[in-house]
């Protein structure tokens, strides 16, 4: 069975080379890639080539989450696609099998995401995050929802048909589109035996630009209004240092990442709240 795998990049390398070679030796399925570059310049593109796969020129500087994602269904053809970003590299020979096989099967799973695992030289807050994030026994329950990564995922042709990627979005466009397509009954399905390593060491400053972008985002997929200090900053920020504590890993340096991702969410609640009072 073929299935297309669009594996988005942007300067991967090393991981590039581990992941395209994983996914070519997959077993049960066939990978046909198709390798979306977005202006690398650290070889992942010749690597592609060297491969022989199919590549799509995207422009850094007009690059929007949801358009890209849309043109990889739009240039691929199978019934189920599998979205591996460039730097996700799978951890068995039957990860994509695994993350496929729900969808495969047929019945109302509109989506499924694998488990990602840390890298070897992950950060010990992000090995808990991800402990949290994919556990073997199921995913985390969150406020606002169900949880969705599309790093490592496969969706249904049909329910991309019914219902594209929002275009506007330049963060958690994942988050959305699991929201509204549960909305019209598709399922979304874990797949804890499909594991790709993937993790990244931001420090305060990435983490405090990426948090702020999720909760611009989230204030428009969720319709938030403007946030509370306590409900939004305090609760959230004391969550993470409880949790980081019965974990022993509880350090100035924790707290500073800790506080940097809560005030990096609470900045983008408030920019968007800002935003939405202007309009």
């Amino acid at each position: 069975m073929i299935i297309d795998v669009v594996a988005r990049c942007r300067n991967e390398m090393p991981f590039t080379e581990r992941m395209l070679d994983g996914l070519l030796r997959q077993t049960g399925v066939r990978a046909r890639i198709l390798f979306m570059d977005c202006g690398s310049t650290d070889g992942s593109r010749e690597a592609a080539a060297s491969r022989a796969l199919r590549i799509e020129d995207v422009e850094p500087s007009a690059y929007v989450p949801g358009v890209v994602l849309n043109r990889g269904m739009e240039l691929t053809s199978s019934d189920v696609v599998a979205f591996i970003n460039a730097d996700c590299i799978p951890l068995e020979d039957t990860a994509l099998g695994d993350l496929v096989a729900p969808l495969v099967a047929g019945g109302s799973i509109a989506a499924t995401y694998a488990r990602q695992m840390p890298r070897p030289d992950a950060d010990p807050l992000v090995r808990l995050e991800y402990a949290r994030a994919f556990a073997a026994s199921g995913p985390p329950r969150l406020r606002n929802g169900a949880f969705f990564s599309m790093a490592a995922s496969a969706i249904r042709r049909s329910a991309w048909e019914a219902l594209p990627f929002d275009p506007t979005l330049r963060f958690s466009e994942d988050v959305d589109w699991k929201n509204r397509i549960r909305a019209l009954g598709g399922g979304i399905e874990y797949v804890p035996s499909s594991r790709f390593e993937h993790s990244h060491n931001y420090d305060a400053r990435g983490q405090f630009t990426r948090r702020r972008g999720e909760g611009k985002a989230d204030a428009q997929i969720h319709r938030l209004g403007p946030p509370s200090v306590v409900r939004d900053l305090v609760r959230p920020l004391g969550g993470a240092l409880v949790r980081d504590a019965r974990s022993n890993q509880l350090s100035p340096r924790g707290l500073f990442i800790r506080g940097a991702q809560a005030m990096g969410y609470f900045a983008g609640r408030r920019e968007a709240a800002r935003d939405s009072g202007a309009r």
